[in-house]
């Protein structure tokens, strides 16, 4: 993959801001659009990653489970890793 730079600039965009992509970036990357994007802080720098979309709600997530009615005890998730509540 070849490295680009381009160059965008920040824009008023309702109550945000916003920066264009360019197409070649766009392109390159296989992005889609309205793609899902991560945006975290590096070295102090923007860097947007590509992410899975991911479901709004309980029942999005769960919209094509099929329930195999297997439920005939308890099932062991191991030791509390965070902030669970003891049973």
């Amino acid at each position: 993959m070849k490295t680009l730079k381009e160059q965008s600039k920040i824009s008023q965009w309702g109550h945000s801001k916003a920066a264009r992509i360019p197409s070649q970036v766009i392109a390159q990357l296989g992005l889609k659009d309205n793609q899902a994007l991560t945006v975290t802080i590096e070295n102090n720098a923007i860097v947007l990653t590509p992410t899975d979309e991911k479901a709004s709600d309980i029942h999005e997530l769960f919209a094509n489970w099929q329930d195999d009615h297997q439920r005939d005890q308890e099932l062991d998730w191991g030791e509390s890793q965070g902030n669970e509540l003891p049973w």
